[in-house]
């Protein structure tokens, strides 16, 4: 086989250069200025607004109006008093999540803004430090959503039902590496997998742990010999790189189907044209490639993906805002929802719903792995937890050739990552409302699924007129069993016309460390709703 040179192209896939760069990172960025600049809302597949985050994942009977989209769709129908607003219209709602685990929260704020919060010193781990996080972070979970709603409405008539609309983007990233790629990734040409350093010197020495840190720093080079080195499918073996960017057009309608002094039952239904916009799925299991595919929008023109394929459709790039307003789909599918929530005596609501259940084809630059081999690197790893940032220093690879190869490919289509969501709640005196949901990945495979089951309870507590507080307990999903404890707060304009809130999934990570967990950082913030 060939030899390459590692971590050029895996930068770009997982994030370390131009690929997440360009196609995440600016990405996050750009809603992020959009939210905050426009006043909005920001997680991920499981949670679609700010008080659904603030419950930590509890809404299947809870989500109201368009927030149902993607939730449960019999929602739509739902009308609790004749004071209910028949028109409820909102903009740029969304929200956004971080969560990784054995990294402390001021360590991400340290390393992603040192001038705020690291006295303008840039944030570096030492040597021994860097050997720490390679040993932390293998076989852990790292996940970051965004769900922006950029607009939405919905109709409600007590005769007609419930009808919504919305537009949204959904962006999920997901990771999980192995011993072997982690330590790379974090002692670059020092890692173990380099049998063989060169020095500054032009000595050749071999790799041992007892090395000095002065004998560290001369070192310019390490690499094992080909007849000992692995394919990338070993090297990445058990580890998981996904990430998912679409636009979906969404249309839901619920109804009252079932009336009686005891017990009223509703049903939804809802369908939803997707755009395409990124796809990264890349996973290697029993040292094989399983998924092994990427597809780039012409908006986002990557260095290096220029090759043949029989769906290149070349790199038209926009400038500026256009860019990320209007990317150019590469792909198309489509999406529904299922939904039922029966009401008990006017207080006990018991829902359930299919989510997402449906596919994608994406039809325009899409690329194969072809498997290579690692023989040798360079570069000295990464000096703290910003991944996004890159630098010659950081892994700068010497000679001709990339780290992966890569090979055109025909049209891939590829199942959504749909769920199975069942709820429960009581509702006291329209003061408190109280329950439970358990979301259930149908498609674990799929790019931007959920990781396992999530599990949370929570609800909200009306304190006046004008304010409501949620909070709640939930674990799972993305996070595996780190415990979270949201917490959210919603104003409520006198006369109901103006809805604002403010979210957080977690809010145990803004005042300090959980004992052998994960830190999950979120925000949800939306000051443009507006009912009549």
């Amino acid at each position: 086989m060939k030899s390459t040179y590692l971590l050029q192209r895996f930068s770009k896939i997982l994030n370390f250069n131009n690929l997440f760069h360009t196609v995440v990172v600016k990405q996050v960025f750009f809603i992020l200025i959009l939210f905050f600049l426009a006043n909005t809302t920001l997680f991920g597949q499981e949670l679609t607004s700010y008080g659904v985050t603030g419950r930590g994942g509890v809404a299947t009977t809870f989500a109201t109006d368009y927030q149902a989209i993607g939730v449960n769709p019999a929602n739509l129908a739902i009308r609790k008093s004749f004071r209910d607003p028949k028109i409820t219209f909102g903009f740029l709602e969304g929200n956004i999540g971080f969560y990784t685990e054995n990294v402390t929260f001021s360590q991400i704020l340290k390393s992603y803004f040192p001038k705020a919060f690291n006295n303008g010193n840039n944030y570096q781990l030492t040597y021994a430090e860097k050997q720490k996080a390679a040993k932390d972070l293998p076989n852990a979970s790292l996940s970051t959503t965004i769900n922006a709603t950029l607009f939405g409405m919905h109709i409600s008539s007590e005769k007609l039902g419930g009808f919504a609309f919305s537009i949204r983007d959904r962006l999920d990233f997901y990771s999980k590496t192995n011993s072997t790629l982690s330590e790379i990734l974090f002692l670059g040409q020092n890692a173990s997998y380099f049998t063989n350093l060169l020095l500054s010197n032009g000595q050749t020495i071999s790799n041992s742990q007892d090395l000095s840190q002065d004998i560290r720093d001369q070192v310019v080079f390490g690499f094992r010999p080909e007849s000992e080195s692995q394919t990338y499918g070993e090297v990445m073996n058990n580890s998981t790189i996904q990430m998912l960017w679409t636009r979906e057009y969404n249309f839901a309608y619920g109804k009252k189907i079932v009336d009686s002094y005891n017990v009223q039952v509703f049903a939804g239904l809802g369908v939803r044209y997707i755009s395409g916009i990124t796809l990264i799925d890349l996973e290697s299991q029993n040292n094989v490639f399983i998924g092994e595919t990427i597809a780039l929008s012409p908006s986002f023109p990557i260095e290096g993906f220029d090759i043949p394929s029989p769906t290149n459709v070349g790199y038209q790039p926009k400038n500026g805002f256009a860019r990320f307003a209007l990317p150019k789909p590469i792909g198309n599918g489509y999406g529904i929802d299922l939904g039922l929530n029966i009401v008990i005596k006017r207080n006990l609501y018991l829902g359930a719903s299919l989510i997402n259940y449906g596919k994608m084809s994406w039809t325009g630059n899409v690329y194969n792995i072809t498997d290579g081999i690692l023989a040798q690197t360079q570069g000295t790893g990464f000096d703290n937890y910003n991944f996004i940032a890159y630098s010659p220093e950081t892994f700068q690879l010497g000679g001709e050739g990339s780290a992966l190869s890569w090979e055109g490919s025909e049209k891939f289509d590829d199942e959504l990552p749909a769920m199975l969501r069942v709820g429960g709640s009581y509702e006291f005196f329209k003061t408190a409302h109280l329950g439970f949901d358990v979301v259930v990945p149908l498609n674990i495979d799929a790019p931007g699924s959920l990781a396992s089951n999530l599990y949370a309870i929570g609800g909200d507590l009306r304190i006046n007129k004008l304010l409501t507080i949620s909070s709640g307990l939930s674990t799972g999903g993305n996070q595996d069993f780190n415990l979270n404890i949201p917490f959210g707060l919603t104003y409520h304009a006198r006369r109901g016309h103006y809805e604002a809130g403010f979210s957080t999934q977690d809010i145990s990570s803004f005042i300090g460390d959980i004992e052998g967990g994960g830190n999950n950082i979120s925000f949800a913030l939306g000051f443009l709703r507006f009912k009549f």
